[in-house]
């Protein structure tokens, strides 16, 4: 078998990996946290954005394991899912690379979004301004507002700290590579949606240091346009 050979069935055995990796990753939904997730939903320029408050994922006793010098890493995903049950119909995620810079003194983040051209680097002067960064998500774009539902819903978010599934890891690069790939213009097809938001929403395993929020339940009207 010549080289090429060799690599196309090495794609195509990975692909199929791939593929049921995805399929199978449709476990039950967690239960959330007792307190609502406070979320603002607003439509601009076409686009569904949430804005987020997420304190209570990121306790004090975080911040010697965020400036022991080492990279870490913060995963926050949210989906927008009908109140009557069913596929979520809207989703975005944000990766942030934190890193304790021990010459400077303060804490360096890298952000990376789905729906950034390229990733924004800040910076935090101490553990207080690092948490206010981490905590208050602004900006997070789900997808083309047309994919809020007309009844009521609940936008429900996964915030995970050094994710130790190499496949929460694997699924993430997949999303923010490429979180348009579909039929939907800008948003992907809705069984991919579900899949994703099923398998990044999902119930922590063993080990998993994650958070996982809904919020009240939310109508479209309570969408400011901006």
């Amino acid at each position: 078998m010549t080289r090429a050979a060799h690599a196309a069935l090495a794609a195509a055995r990975l692909s199929a990996a791939l593929a049921a990796l995805l399929v199978a990753a449709t476990p039950a939904r967690a239960a959330p946290s007792p307190e609502p997730l406070h979320v603002t939903v607003a439509a601009t320029q076409g686009r569904l954005v949430v804005a987020l408050e997420l304190q209570a994922a990121f306790p004090p006793e975080l911040e010697r394991r965020l400036g022991n010098g080492l990279t870490n890493v913060v995963t926050v995903f949210a989906a927008v899912v009908p109140a009557g049950g069913g596929a979520p119909v809207a989703l975005g995620g944000r990766v942030l690379e934190i890193i304790y810079d021990v010459w400077d003194e303060r804490y360096v983040v890298t952000v990376r979004d789905a729906r950034l051209p390229r990733p924004v680097r800040r910076a935090a002067a101490d553990w207080p301004a690092l948490r206010r960064l981490l905590a208050d998500v602004t900006d997070l774009d789900l997808g083309p507002a047309s994919a809020l539902p007309e009844g009521r819903f609940h936008v429900e978010a996964r915030v995970e700290v050094n994710p130790v599934s190499r496949e929460m890891m694997q699924r993430t690069r997949e999303y923010l590579a490429g979180p348009a790939a579909g039929s939907r213009p800008g948003g992907g097809t809705r069984s991919v949606l579900g899949v994703m938001a099923g398998y990044l929403l999902r119930e922590p395993d063993a080990g998993d240091d994650a958070h996982l929020f809904r919020s009240r339940e939310l109508t479209r009207g309570e969408a400011a346009a901006r």
